[in-house]
């Protein structure tokens, strides 16, 4: 019964963990409701996965490199503007994400605030908008389970740069075998051929001698 019971609290703690919840935020010295989802990956990870999911959505953000939209931020928020969220009344919004870092240095946890605004950055609330708001819910509440892939994907291709690397490790311990077998060969040869001078040099010694103990036996 325990066991159950421990395994029950696990997935709706697991489930709870996965939905955003209401709270509010400073924007430009004002509190404004806004829309907060824990992930249990870096705040690294997080923002890497904006772009993937506004792109699931068919929202293509502008981009000028990687890394260009990290620089259209607003108030510590980075901004999308023009986003068609799906909804019971399909509307562009601007969205407005800010990731923090949970936990101590390290830690591989994050916390995603969402900011939904009309334009102008008049944002709604679930008593200004209700449909706005829920449908901005549910975008970021998908964020857990595209988090998820997008860390999986990171991590196949660290595995997939950890293989290529062994591989081109090898790579070079092969090429520097059939350096050093080269070499080797060429010792040998060399060796070989010394071999055969010292065999001719003790011939030509062999030949002075005979000579210089003939001049000795010589009478004058």
């Amino acid at each position: 019964m325990k066991t159950i019971l421990s395994a029950a609290l696990f997935f709706f703690g697991l489930h709870a963990s996965a939905q955003s919840v209401s709270t509010s935020v400073k924007f430009a010295k004002a509190n404004q409701q806004a829309l907060m989802l824990y992930l249990p990956y870096s705040a690294e990870v997080a923002e890497g996965t904006i772009l993937t999911k506004l792109k699931e959505i068919g929202f293509e953000p502008e981009s000028k490199g990687s890394l260009f939209w990290k620089q259209n931020k607003v108030n510590g928020f980075y901004a999308f503007k023009g986003v068609a969220l799906k909804g019971d009344n399909l509307q562009l919004v601007d969205l407005y994400f800010k990731v923090d870092r949970r936990g101590s240095k390290g830690d591989n946890q994050s916390v995603m605030y969402l900011l939904t605004s009309k334009g102008a950055e008049n944002f709604v609330s679930d008593a200004t908008d209700p449909a706005v708001y829920t449908a901005a819910q549910k975008f970021l509440n998908g964020f857990t389970s595209e988090t998820a892939t997008y860390k999986h994907t990171l991590d196949v291709q660290t595995q997939d740069e950890t293989v290529k690397k062994a591989e081109k490790k090898l790579q070079n311990l092969q090429e520097e075998e059939r350096d050093l077998n080269k070499k080797i060969a060429g010792l040998q040869e060399e060796l070989r051929k010394n071999k055969e001078t010292q065999v001719t040099q003790q011939a030509t010694i062999e030949a002075e001698r005979r000579k210089l103990d003939e001049m000795r036996t010589t009478k004058q």
